[in-house]
């Protein structure tokens, strides 16, 4: 009966913006119940005031979560409708990635979601999970006891197979390491589009009012929550991401602050990356699963008129083995290439820290929604062979690119694909993620503005809502993503 169960128990973390979040007092929601929140113009101030983090939070770490943990807002359950916001874009629900390891076990309750308040540190964060993880270890360990059917003469007592999306991964290498125990009591670590070196997109989002001449109402929104949320600074690119031409540095907290952040929360936050940086710490059975392909930021480059400003690049920097920039011989300028990536993470940052990697082509926040990722994480959760084709990715197949700051009701919208030599035989469909009512027919042209040879479609919304974009190739896994339409600003 085992050959396609596992006796293990699983614990599925999720990303940044992953978990629904409630006001503690007045159980009110603040995230992830409502859209109206963010297709209204005039809607959501109160919510996106209530989720700025207070002084008590902004100063939360792993002790903080041992002795008192933090009450005015919880964590109730993981993302069960798509969601959205400016620069991080769409994120899927966790549903198909919980039903898919449930498939895999002895019984249902061996999967267990670890909901969390992504506002707050990853160490705080950690800490809580390290707790979780270990009593719902124990708990599965006496329900397998109890059953004799599941009772194995020589085998190992059930152990812990943690699946965490995106922010999640670092929360599981917080637990970890904060707790060396745990850590021998799990099997496997599979991260998808975790940032290990960090994002440049979390830079982008704090910076949303700077780059901005006109900023619309959720953007003020956001910008505003981002730089008081220890969450989003955690996610700061630790890696040389500053572009200066001739050089590349890394982030300072004085930069983060001057591009719209938190000193602060900035300084811990790159203290952090140094730190993992010396100690070079190793997940326990780590597979990650890596997106590629899409059109992703990896660096960033100040704009010279006004020093606030920054905009993404899509190019990075290799590093030689003596920490030096890789540059052109003939000019010594630094060799800048594209490392690809999944819209968000860049493929350097999330295959950090280990060699058991497989490639998808997918867009970041819905990855778990993907059936190979899904088919991934079954195999690896059931201890299947190694696969022959783990190897580096080649960067090169479909992307898809939608506006990162979505759009306007009556204004079209730009939706671009990438990657492929012909548009022959590609879909790009567009319907509401809410209702799930399909939009018009989109046609693929070759962008004039692009010398990729990239396609775009245009796409005028009808309603402020929710939209899911999917490119169907007719070779590969579809690609999705989401774009928010909102009412014009008062």
């Amino acid at each position: 009966m085992f050959d396609d169960r596992t006796r293990d128990a699983c614990v599925v973390v999720p990303g940044i913006m992953g978990s629904v979040l409630e006001d503690t007092a007045t159980g009110r929601p603040l995230w992830g119940v409502d859209l109206a929140t963010l297709t209204g113009a005039l809607s959501g101030d109160a919510l996106f005031t209530a989720l700025r983090a207070d002084a008590q939070e902004q100063a939360a770490d792993a002790n903080a979560a041992r002795q008192a943990p933090l009450t005015r807002i919880r964590a109730t359950g993981l993302l069960a409708k798509p969601w959205w916001l400016p620069v991080f874009q769409g994120l899927d629900p966790y549903s198909e990635a919980i039903r898919s390891l449930q498939g895999v076990v002895l019984a249902q309750e061996a999967v267990e979601p670890f909901p969390y308040d992504w506002r707050l540190a990853v160490s705080y964060n950690g800490a809580l999970l390290a707790r979780r993880a270990r009593a719902h270890l124990e708990l599965w360990r006496e329900r397998v006891a109890a059953v004799p059917g599941w009772r194995v003469g020589g085998e190992a007592r059930p152990r812990l197979v943690f699946v965490a999306h995106s922010m999640g991964g670092l929360v599981v290498r917080a637990a970890l390491e904060q707790d060396p125990e745990l850590a021998a009591d799990t099997r496997a670590v599979v991260t998808v589009g975790t940032p290990f070196l960090g994002s440049v997109k979390s830079v982008l989002a704090l910076n949303l009012l700077h780059a901005q001449a006109k900023p619309v109402r959720l953007v003020r929104r956001v910008q505003a929550m981002a730089a008081t949320l220890p969450g989003v600074h955690d996610l700061l690119p630790g890696y040389r991401c500053l572009d200066r031409g001739l050089d590349v540095e890394r982030l300072t907290a004085g930069d983060v602050a001057r591009f719209g952040g938190d000193r602060d929360l900035a300084a811990r936050s790159l203290t952090e990356h140094a730190r993992h940086r010396t100690n070079g710490y190793l997940l326990p059975g780590h597979r990650a699963v890596v997106g590629e392909a899409q059109p992703t930021v990896q660096t960033l480059e100040e704009q010279r008129a006004d020093l606030s400003v920054v905009a993404g690049r899509r190019h990075a920097f290799d590093v030689g083995a003596d920490g030096e920039l890789v540059c052109n011989p003939a000019t010594g300028i630094p060799a800048r290439r594209d490392a690809s990536g999944d819209g968000t993470v860049h493929m350097p940052s999330a295959r950090s820290g280990t060699e058991a990697v497989h490639y998808v082509f997918g867009q970041h926040g819905t990855l778990m929604c993907h059936d190979e990722v899904l088919r991934q994480i079954r195999r690896i959760a059931l201890e299947r062979p190694q696969r022959p084709d783990l190897g580096e990715g080649t960067g090169n197949g479909p992307g898809l690119e939608t506006p990162q700051l979505g759009g306007t009701l009556g204004q079209p919208l730009t939706l671009t694909v990438t990657g492929l030599e012909s548009p022959a035989g590609l879909s790009l469909s567009v319907r509401s993620a809410t209702t799930g009512r399909p939009g018009h027919p989109l046609s693929l042209r070759r962008d004039p503005d692009r010398t990729d040879g990239a396609v775009s479609a245009r796409f005028t919304a009808d309603a402020p809502d929710l939209y899911r974009v999917t490119l169907n190739t007719g070779r590969h896994q579809p690609i999705t993503q989401f774009v928010l339409v909102t009412q014009p600003d008062a």
